[in-house]
């Protein structure tokens, strides 16, 4: 793959992402917080490197990295990259 291609796939997943997030916010607002439909669209995983600290007296750092993916994200993805791929051609 080459550097345009892997852009063109983070912008695919971020766009994606953010409207995941739209999903679910709208999921939150048309469903009550205890339904069963709510339920199941906020579900997700997280997956990823916890943070973790190193401690060397002179210097702390922190690094962390974790994906926290539920249904509405990845159907969000899933649109973006419906809808880039009929740009594109």
């Amino acid at each position: 793959m080459d550097v345009k291609n892997i852009m063109h796939v983070i912008v695919v997943v971020v766009v994606g992402s953010l409207l995941g997030m739209f999903i679910t916010k709208l999921t939150g607002i048309w469903f009550p917080a205890g339904s069963q439909i709510a339920g199941l669209i906020n579900t997700g995983i997280n997956t990823g490197l916890r943070p973790t600290t190193v401690d060397l007296n002179l210097l702390e750092v922190t690094a962390g990295l974790v994906f926290k993916f539920n249904i509405a994200s990845i159907l969000g993805i899933f649109v973006s990259a419906v809808i880039y791929k009929q740009l594109v051609k």
